[in-house]
């Protein structure tokens, strides 16, 4: 299996914006394929203390901010004050 294989699901989130012709996978990270990826990341200097080292994710919007929440419900009321 190929590690790019195993690079997760994007394509059900961002589906009409990945570039046609791209792989469809439906697939979620494994361990086996992020550990394939560790010697050439270590390589490149990316390598972080354990306290650093945080995911990256690519997924829509699942939340809006309280700015956003905030804005919305002041807008609201500004129309029904109106």
């Amino acid at each position: 299996m190929c590690i790019r294989d195993r690079a997760g699901n994007a394509r059900a989130a961002y589906g009409e914006r990945i570039a046609p012709g791209a792989p469809a996978l439906d697939a979620q990270p494994g361990a086996e394929a992020l550990l394939r990826l560790a010697p050439a990341l270590i390589a490149d200097g990316h390598l972080v203390p354990a306290a650093a080292a945080l995911p990256l994710y690519i997924r829509d919007k699942v939340a809006k901010t309280t700015a956003e929440r905030e804005a919305e419900r002041a807008l609201r009321a500004a129309l029904v004050q109106g």
